[in-house]
Protein backbone atom coordinates (compact mmCIF):
# COMPACT_ATOMS: atom_id res chain seq x y z
CA UNK A 1 0.00 0.00 0.00
CA UNK A 2 1.30 3.61 -0.69
CA UNK A 3 0.93 6.18 2.14
CA UNK A 4 -0.44 9.23 1.81
CA UNK A 5 0.91 11.84 4.54
CA UNK A 6 -1.47 14.43 5.28
CA UNK A 7 -0.92 17.24 3.71
CA UNK A 8 -1.31 19.78 6.57
CA UNK A 9 0.94 22.77 8.05
CA UNK A 10 -0.58 23.41 11.57
CA UNK A 11 -1.69 21.23 14.36
CA UNK A 12 -5.20 20.14 14.16
CA UNK A 13 -7.18 21.46 17.36
CA UNK A 14 -10.15 18.19 18.31
CA UNK A 15 -13.49 19.17 19.29
CA UNK A 16 -16.29 17.66 21.07
CA UNK A 17 -18.23 16.09 18.21
CA UNK A 18 -15.09 15.11 16.76
CA UNK A 19 -14.18 13.15 19.61
CA UNK A 20 -17.70 12.07 19.83
CA UNK A 21 -17.18 10.11 16.46
CA UNK A 22 -13.44 8.78 17.68
CA UNK A 23 -15.78 6.96 20.66
CA UNK A 24 -18.07 5.43 18.23
CA UNK A 25 -14.98 3.33 16.80
CA UNK A 26 -15.80 0.07 16.57
CA UNK A 27 -13.58 -2.02 18.99
CA UNK A 28 -13.67 -5.48 20.42
CA UNK A 29 -12.56 -5.88 23.93
CA UNK A 30 -9.66 -8.36 24.22
CA UNK A 31 -7.07 -10.61 26.18
CA UNK A 32 -3.14 -10.53 25.83
CA UNK A 33 -3.74 -14.16 24.23
CA UNK A 34 -5.95 -12.48 21.57
CA UNK A 35 -2.89 -10.18 20.90
CA UNK A 36 -0.09 -12.73 20.83
CA UNK A 37 -2.23 -14.79 18.47
CA UNK A 38 -2.90 -11.36 16.24
CA UNK A 39 0.97 -10.91 16.17
CA UNK A 40 1.93 -14.03 14.10
CA UNK A 41 0.35 -12.52 11.20
CA UNK A 42 0.10 -8.98 11.88
CA UNK A 43 1.47 -5.84 12.67
CA UNK A 44 0.42 -4.76 16.45
CA UNK A 45 0.72 -1.35 17.17
CA UNK A 46 0.32 -0.39 20.64
CA UNK A 47 -1.04 3.23 22.32
CA UNK A 48 -1.12 3.63 26.21
CA UNK A 49 1.63 2.82 28.91
CA UNK A 50 -0.55 0.02 30.53
CA UNK A 51 -1.77 -1.55 27.24
CA UNK A 52 2.29 -1.58 26.29
CA UNK A 53 3.49 -2.94 29.46
CA UNK A 54 0.39 -5.93 29.34
CA UNK A 55 2.19 -6.60 26.07
CA UNK A 56 5.80 -6.10 26.55
CA UNK A 57 5.30 -8.50 29.79
CA UNK A 58 4.12 -11.10 27.91
CA UNK A 59 6.19 -11.31 24.51
CA UNK A 60 4.11 -10.00 21.92
CA UNK A 61 6.21 -8.44 19.31
CA UNK A 62 5.12 -4.84 19.29
CA UNK A 63 6.04 -3.46 15.67
CA UNK A 64 4.99 0.26 17.07
CA UNK A 65 4.60 2.12 20.87
CA UNK A 66 3.12 5.17 21.64
CA UNK A 67 3.23 6.26 25.09
CA UNK A 68 3.12 8.94 27.63
CA UNK A 69 4.72 7.26 30.94
CA UNK A 70 1.15 8.24 32.00
CA UNK A 71 -1.62 6.72 33.46
CA UNK A 72 -5.45 8.57 33.37
CA UNK A 73 -3.32 11.68 33.19
CA UNK A 74 -1.20 10.05 36.64
CA UNK A 75 2.40 9.77 37.11
CA UNK A 76 3.49 6.07 37.25
CA UNK A 77 5.72 4.52 37.43
CA UNK A 78 6.68 4.20 33.63
CA UNK A 79 9.96 5.16 32.93
CA UNK A 80 11.51 6.89 29.57
CA UNK A 81 13.74 4.61 27.30
CA UNK A 82 16.44 5.20 25.94
CA UNK A 83 16.32 5.79 21.77
CA UNK A 84 12.50 6.43 21.96
CA UNK A 85 11.45 9.21 19.87
CA UNK A 86 10.08 12.12 21.93
CA UNK A 87 7.01 14.52 20.69
CA UNK A 88 5.03 17.33 22.84
CA UNK A 89 1.50 16.54 21.60
CA UNK A 90 -1.31 18.56 24.06
CA UNK A 91 -4.10 17.71 25.22
CA UNK A 92 -7.11 18.04 22.72
CA UNK A 93 -4.52 18.70 19.99
CA UNK A 94 -3.36 16.14 16.87
CA UNK A 95 0.17 18.04 16.30
CA UNK A 96 1.73 18.23 12.68
CA UNK A 97 5.06 16.78 14.44
CA UNK A 98 3.28 13.79 16.05
CA UNK A 99 1.41 12.87 12.47
CA UNK A 100 4.50 13.69 10.92
CA UNK A 101 6.42 11.21 13.11
CA UNK A 102 3.93 8.58 12.90
CA UNK A 103 3.88 8.60 9.23
CA UNK A 104 7.93 7.90 9.31
CA UNK A 105 7.64 5.30 12.57
CA UNK A 106 4.87 3.10 10.06
CA UNK A 107 6.73 3.45 7.09
CA UNK A 108 9.85 2.07 8.85
CA UNK A 109 11.12 -1.28 8.77
CA UNK A 110 11.98 -1.18 12.89
CA UNK A 111 9.76 -1.24 15.74
CA UNK A 112 9.69 2.10 17.17
CA UNK A 113 8.91 3.93 21.00
CA UNK A 114 7.34 7.36 20.81
CA UNK A 115 7.09 9.05 24.16
CA UNK A 116 4.77 11.60 24.00
CA UNK A 117 4.70 14.53 26.49
CA UNK A 118 1.27 15.41 26.55
CA UNK A 119 -1.88 13.04 25.23
CA UNK A 120 -1.32 9.75 23.27
CA UNK A 121 -5.03 8.54 23.09
CA UNK A 122 -5.76 10.44 19.60
CA UNK A 123 -2.71 9.17 18.03
CA UNK A 124 -5.20 6.73 16.93
CA UNK A 125 -6.64 8.85 14.02
CA UNK A 126 -3.46 9.21 12.14
CA UNK A 127 -2.55 5.93 13.18
CA UNK A 128 -5.45 4.37 11.30
CA UNK A 129 -4.65 6.66 8.29
CA UNK A 130 -1.49 5.77 8.31
CA UNK A 131 -1.45 1.56 9.05
CA UNK A 132 -1.79 -0.95 6.07
CA UNK A 133 -5.02 -3.21 6.48
CA UNK A 134 -4.88 -6.13 8.95
CA UNK A 135 -2.65 -3.96 11.22
CA UNK A 136 -3.82 -4.29 14.93
CA UNK A 137 -3.89 -1.29 17.03
CA UNK A 138 -4.54 -1.92 20.86
CA UNK A 139 -5.42 0.48 23.61
CA UNK A 140 -7.06 0.58 26.73
CA UNK A 141 -10.48 1.19 27.85
CA UNK A 142 -10.60 2.88 31.05
CA UNK A 143 -12.12 0.60 33.75
CA UNK A 144 -13.02 -1.54 31.29
CA UNK A 145 -10.07 -3.53 30.08
CA UNK A 146 -7.84 -3.98 26.57
CA UNK A 147 -9.17 -3.54 23.25
CA UNK A 148 -8.44 -3.48 19.65
CA UNK A 149 -9.25 -2.31 16.08
CA UNK A 150 -8.15 -3.96 13.08
CA UNK A 151 -7.73 -1.76 10.31
CA UNK A 152 -10.06 -2.20 7.71
CA UNK A 153 -11.35 -0.35 4.16
CA UNK A 154 -14.42 0.68 6.64
CA UNK A 155 -12.55 2.00 9.59
CA UNK A 156 -10.14 4.16 6.96
CA UNK A 157 -13.04 5.49 5.36
CA UNK A 158 -14.48 6.65 8.92
CA UNK A 159 -10.97 8.15 10.08
CA UNK A 160 -11.09 9.99 6.77
CA UNK A 161 -14.24 11.53 6.98
CA UNK A 162 -13.32 12.77 10.52
CA UNK A 163 -9.98 13.78 9.17
CA UNK A 164 -12.17 15.82 6.16
CA UNK A 165 -14.00 17.70 9.01
CA UNK A 166 -11.43 18.63 11.04
CA UNK A 167 -10.15 20.49 8.18
CA UNK A 168 -13.63 21.76 7.47
CA UNK A 169 -13.59 23.28 11.33
CA UNK A 170 -10.32 24.76 11.28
Amino acid sequence: MVYMQLKLDHDIIINGRIRSLIKNFKYKLCTVNDIKEFSKNNKIISVGDVTTENLKNNNVNIFLEVVDLKTKRENKNFKHIENSIEVDNPNGVITKNLMDILYNSINSSKNNRIEINGEEDLAVIPIIFYADNNTVIVYGIPDTGMAYIKVDKEIKKMVNNIIMEMKKNE
